[in-house]
């Protein structure tokens, strides 16, 4: 074998190949380059509907990470991300969206934020918008009853929480109103 010529990949090797978008995340603390990961929350805004902020949620990643991403610093967007943003970002896809819409989420974090929203000025109509949920659900769960949400639909409340300039970690330690159950 000569020196200049490149070893074959096994046949493992070539199997477990990680996409050409997938960073080697060996150094957490590496930039990769952001184009591939820009290019994907952007599908993933026009195949869902989703807003930005909801997809960083979705993701784990901080939304400052994804704004600077998708528009960056005076209008010039990031040229690398995070390896760990970057991994959590691949991470995200159709199948994992769609199990969020259906992994319950809990009723009471979602009544703590829909107040926070409410007494902010948000109408039922804004929170049904934000959240995904139903009118009914929404006034189900601001009553204190018993109501299903999704994990998905919790996030985008979060979201919308971030944009009407409530921590949502804040709104969640706060005491909410009491549900029929807790009395």
């Amino acid at each position: 074998m000569s020196v200049l010529a490149p070893q074959a990949p096994s046949a493992t090797h070539r199997r477990h190949r990680v996409p050409a978008m997938m960073p080697a995340l060996d150094a957490p603390h590496r930039g990769v380059k952001a184009e591939p990961f820009r290019a994907w929350i952007r599908q993933l805004m026009s195949d869902t509907g989703l807003p930005w902020r909801v997809l960083a949620r979705a993701a784990g990643v901080s939304s400052a990470i994804v704004f600077a991403l998708l528009r960056g610093h005076d209008g010039h967007p990031a040229t690398t991300l995070p390896a760990a943003d970057a991994e959590r970002l691949f991470r995200l896809d159709h199948r994992r969206l769609a199990y969020l819409r259906q992994e319950p989420a809990n009723p009471q974090h979602a009544r703590m934020l829909l107040w926070s929203l409410a007494m902010a000025g948000c109408s039922n109509h804004q929170l049904a918008e934000f959240s995904g949920l139903d009118l009914l659900a929404i006034r189900t769960l601001m009553a204190g009853e018993a109501a299903w949400c999704s994990r998905l639909q919790l996030l985008r409340t979060e979201a919308a929480c971030e944009v009407w300039g409530i921590d949502p970690q804040v709104a969640l330690r706060d005491k909410a109103p009491a549900s029929r159950f807790d009395r």
